[in-house]
């Protein structure tokens, strides 16, 4: 089998069982699968859900899994032939999410599905350490953007990671499945997520330095933000949580237009 996007297929059933019961599904569940590949997951998906909708790039797999469903005369299955990324997710049903994320554009798709808000939970089997960045928390080495915009949205629980030889061909790296369940959180002013990006860029860096070169602010403005906060200008924004930036973002829009 050729892998014309770089895909590394599951192979184990084990862990591939593992993943599907992770999801807790239920008969009248509706699913997307992102990528199902050769099948492994979708193969133990169809039976125990109402329907399942699947999107894969890669028109060869598509057509192999088709005449699998079509042979078997299994109704509950649409296979569709797209990049994810360009795919229009339905929003009229409750949807869980499942994959396999491809390594190359996995935090992407990512930031595609968590603001959605007809989705429930979903399970995802990603590069170990990108998992590790989507649940780090504040003052750990991997926290970052990535760790925050989950947050926000999320409640994550890192499952169990999966060797590299439960793949074909093997990937370099270990893999790790991650559940999350859906806050229902509303979507923040754009302000905040990018002053996370702004705050993340200069993470080495105090949080006086960060806010006093974000939207045109100076020293004063910043000290007299961090101030309000009770928050320590010297800190890094590695240590502040979720509360102190939707707090500093509250503060600085009282001294700037937001230009988004």
């Amino acid at each position: 089998m050729r892998q014309k996007y770089g895909q590394n297929f599951l192979l184990d059933n084990n862990i591939a069982n593992n993943i599907v019961n992770a999801l807790n599904l239920e008969i009248n569940d509706e699913v997307l699968e992102i990528g199902p590949g050769k099948g492994i997951l979708t193969k133990l998906l169809y039976p125990k859900v109402k329907f399942l909708t699947c999107i894969d790039i890669d028109s060869y797999l598509v057509d192999r899994l088709n005449c699998y469903f079509v042979d078997n005369n299994i109704k509950n299955v649409k296979i569709i032939n797209e990049d994810f990324l360009k795919y229009q997710v339905p929003t009229q049903n409750r949807l869980k999410f499942i994959s396999n994320l491809p390594y190359n554009v996995g935090t992407a798709i990512i930031q595609k599905l968590l603001p959605l808000t007809n989705w429930t939970e979903a399970v995802f089997m990603l590069q170990k350490e990108v998992v590790s960045r989507l649940a780090a928390k504040p003052g750990s080495k991997d926290y970052a953007y990535i760790s925050i915009f989950t947050s926000y949205y999320t409640e994550s629980q890192i499952l169990f990671d999966v060797s590299a030889k439960c793949f074909k061909p093997q990937p370099k790296v270990i893999s790790s499945v991650i559940k999350l369940k859906n806050k229902m959180s509303i979507a923040p002013e754009p302000l905040f997520f990018k002053f996370i990006k702004h705050s993340f860029s200069m993470r080495r860096k105090t949080i006086l330095k960060v806010v006093s070169s974000f939207e045109g602010l100076n020293k004063s403005q910043a000290l007299e933000i961090v101030d309000n906060l009770k928050i320590s200008p010297l800190l890094r924004p590695e240590k502040l949580d979720i509360s102190d930036f939707l707090s500093l973002t509250t503060e600085i829009k009282k001294y700037t237009i937001c230009r988004v």
